[in-house]
């Protein structure tokens, strides 16, 4: 996993890099980049808002072969996926937005857990120094801090005098950097814990409002995107799994915010609120109900294209002698079987 995040985070790096040298304010710059993540995965949201619309269209189709085929599961699965494939839709495709964000999480957690090595630009072997001189004194808990780069930040800061043999200009960097990892009131290097809960009444962590947020904000888009499929989903292969795991999105949401420093938290809490935002304005453009019927009159006209053409292919087959009458007859015949045995309409024109 450490090697998974590395690699995610390196490029990350480089664009949290970049916004924090334009704003100077870790906090801020952790907005901007939210942004910027969003604004990565805005044509894979689109395409789920569209995904969206085609499963409402296709709706009406799925519960005529529901009823069809009530008692055989196995035909009823093999002909909504034969429909799927026809209609060019993709029930996964709703989830792409999701699986796109957990990598992009995991690159922040990079992020956060190493400012020296992608905010401040350290050289790997100055960090070393650093960690060598924190992990020696033996006052500083690395799991208390997450990270040992976190760990360093805080030594360098409380302890300067022990880091001597640094230079000068270096340890300057960092201590200055220190302040500006808080925001509103925030050290975004610290990870909640439940025992401040105890302590609210008598040492209040701004902290707290973390897990908090975190948990409210991911409440609200998730119930805005249960809303926005809800009707369209009801009764697909896969919905109520989609539906439990929109509701089990706060959960995580607090667990996030609990197992890591509240800079990752800030992070998810600008991602729901950014997240909210771009529903309601993808459900203004590509509302569901309207491209599901502008879907649904697609699909009739194409079908009576396909309708016309093989009618016109008839007619010029038997006008070019290549036609034979009786085996059209046959084939008709044998359709109109089928469609009686099936309970299927049948149009004689085809």
């Amino acid at each position: 996993m450490n090697a998974f995040t590395a690699i995610i985070g390196y490029p990350l790096g480089w664009v949290m890099w970049l916004l924090y040298n334009a704003v100077s304010n870790y906090g801020v710059a952790l907005l901007l980049f939210t942004l910027f993540a969003r604004l990565v995965i805005v044509p894979t949201s689109i395409k789920q808002q569209k995904s969206t619309a085609k499963m409402a269209m296709l709706r009406p189709q799925q519960d005529e072969l529901t009823k069809k085929y009530k008692g055989n599961k196995k035909k009823l699965n093999e002909e909504i996926m034969n429909l799927y494939k026809k209609e060019g839709y993709n029930p996964m495709s709703g989830c792409l937005p999701l699986l796109i964000q957990f990598p992009i999480l995991f690159g922040i957690i990079d992020v956060i857990y190493k400012p020296l090595t992608h905010i401040l630009r350290i050289e790997a072997d100055i960090i070393d120094q650093l960690t060598a001189i924190t992990t020696s004194m033996g006052e500083f808990n690395v799991r208390a801090m997450s990270s040992v780069e976190l760990m360093v930040l805080r030594a360098v800061n409380e302890i300067p005098e022990a880091f001597s043999s640094i230079d000068p200009d270096i340890l300057l960097i960092v201590q200055n950097f220190v302040p500006k990892m808080r925001f509103l009131g925030m050290d975004l290097m610290e990870t909640p814990n439940t025992a401040m809960f105890t302590q609210i009444f008598t040492v209040f962590n701004p902290v707290l409002f973390v897990p908090v947020l975190s948990g409210l904000t991911s409440l609200m888009f998730s119930f805005m995107s249960l809303k926005t499929t809800a009707a369209a989903s009801a009764g697909q292969p896969g919905a109520a799994n989609m539906k439990v795991m929109m509701m089990m999105m706060p959960v995580f949401s607090v667990w996030i915010t609990f197992s890591f420093p509240a800079g990752i938290g800030l992070y998810w809490i600008y991602s729901n609120m950014v997240g909210v935002v771009q529903s309601f304005v993808l459900n203004k453009i590509y509302n569901p109900k309207e491209m599901a019927e502008k879907y649904r009159k697609e699909s009739e006209e194409k079908k009576e294209r396909e309708r016309l053409e093989r009618i016109e292919a008839k007619k010029k087959a038997k006008e070019s002698g290549g036609y034979d009458e009786s085996a059209s007859r046959r084939l008709a015949e044998a359709r109109r079987r089928d469609a009686e045995k099936y309970g299927e309409a049948y149009d004689e024109a085809d």
